[in-house]
């Protein structure tokens, strides 16, 4: 059985577990390995408590059967696509992060994770959002794209040392994903 329930300061490792897990999974084949093997979950424990601590994230926890299996974090845009308008901006949330450990992959938990994200910020106010993806994860590409994301640009990133192009998806209604 499925249960998505927003973060606690209990949650802090197996947060940190799942995102070391969800990269390396996710990466692999892509980013120096030394660079993965290096995430240390001392290390990225730490990170989480400072990310938490600047009070504008929130994230998700997804357990199945009662084991971690996944998490989302999310929260006002950070990183707008190239060329918005700050005025008046066609997005005012960001998924930060959405990891799955592989063995829960293609059971609809990102799914599910995505439209509680959605839900939240809607009860929030917020209805648009958008996601940075390295070009190179197809997989999660054709993931946000059955979910309704469209490409809206792109820009340089840094991962391990090397130089990757991250694509933005983004959702002008998010009602998309709380209808999937």
């Amino acid at each position: 059985m499925l249960e998505i329930n927003p973060f606690d300061e209990n949650d802090l490792s197996d947060v940190s577990r799942l995102h070391i897990e969800g990269w390396k999974a996710t990466y692999e084949g892509l980013v120096d390995p030394a660079f993965l093997n290096s995430l240390s979950l001392s290390q990225r424990e730490s990170e989480w408590r400072a990310w938490l601590a600047a009070g504008d994230m929130q994230v998700l926890l997804a357990r199945q059967a009662g084991h971690p299996a996944g998490f989302i974090s999310f929260g006002r845009l950070k990183t707008p696509p190239p060329g918005m308008s700050p005025i008046r901006p066609l997005y005012g949330s960001e998924i930060y992060a959405v990891y799955l450990l592989p063995e829960y992959w293609r059971h609809g938990i990102g799914t599910a994770l995505m439209r509680a994200a959605a839900e939240t910020l809607k009860g929030q106010k917020q209805t648009s959002l958008c996601l940075w993806v390295i070009e190179q994860n197809t997989r999660a590409q054709a993931f946000y794209e059955r979910l309704g994301g469209q490409r809206v640009g792109k820009k340089p990133a840094d991962i391990g040392g090397k130089k990757f192009t991250e694509i933005c998806y983004a959702w002008r209604n998010t009602n998309v994903l709380i209808q999937t």
